[in-house]
């Protein structure tokens, strides 16, 4: 635990550093992760297992914190202030057979905005030229008993706000879902419009960016 403190500490020094030049170096010197073009904003903590990032963008205040592997691809845009988790706990023996994956991977020219929360005790997959929009949806990847806790969102799908997905749930590609809606199991389906509480299909056959949907 006092590893764990320190390596926060740390963290947290190098994030307010004054450019992101500098964040970027210090984040590759002392925690070797691998971040090769990309822009990391003012106050953004890194504290993980493992960073790949390429050419992307991630702005302010964000925080990625535990034992996860993280992997950020190509035109990838974070906004600010949303939270990355993976509890440290996850390391405690009485877990260890539970197989947590702690694995987190954003796509190519996707888009995450602002003030979201992401648990990435399990897997936790954002899939290319796709959009967390809004703010304040939560993504859970553990709960009491669950055995099928990864969470996978399709390509060009769009998620408004307030949205929630329960372990285990996901949507296949070109997917929109509706402003509050609660997803709680897996949706086979590419091309509809979900929502409600729990989520249901509402639309089938549907092409969203049609829509003139921002």
């Amino acid at each position: 635990m006092k590893k764990i403190k320190i390596k926060l500490a740390i963290g947290y020094m190098i994030s307010i550093l004054p450019t992101s030049y500098i964040r970027v170096f210090f984040y590759r010197y002392i925690f070797k992760y691998d971040i090769q073009k990309s822009t990391i904003g003012w106050g953004t903590v890194i504290v993980v297992e493992d960073v790949k990032m390429y050419e992307c963008f991630i702005g302010k205040k964000n925080k990625f914190k535990g034992p996860m592997k993280i992997t950020i691809h190509k035109g990838a845009r974070i906004g600010y202030e949303n939270i990355f988790n993976c509890g440290w706990w996850v390391l405690e023996k009485k877990f260890i057979s539970k197989n947590y994956k702690k694995s987190l991977e954003i796509g190519k020219n996707t888009h995450i905005s602002n003030r979201h929360y992401f648990d990435i005790v399990d897997s936790f997959m954002l899939r290319d030229f796709s959009w967390i929009a809004g703010c304040a949806s939560q993504f859970w990847t553990h709960g009491a008993s669950t055995t099928d806790r990864e969470i996978n969102i399709g390509e060009h799908c769009y998620i408004g706000s307030a949205v929630r997905f329960s372990p285990g749930s996901s949507i296949n590609n070109n997917t929109i879902v509706a402003l509050g809606s609660v997803v709680t199991r897996k949706f086979d389906m590419d091309n509809v419009l979900i929502g409600g509480q729990p989520a249901k299909i509402l639309k089938e056959n549907y092409d969203w960016k049609t829509k003139n949907i921002y």
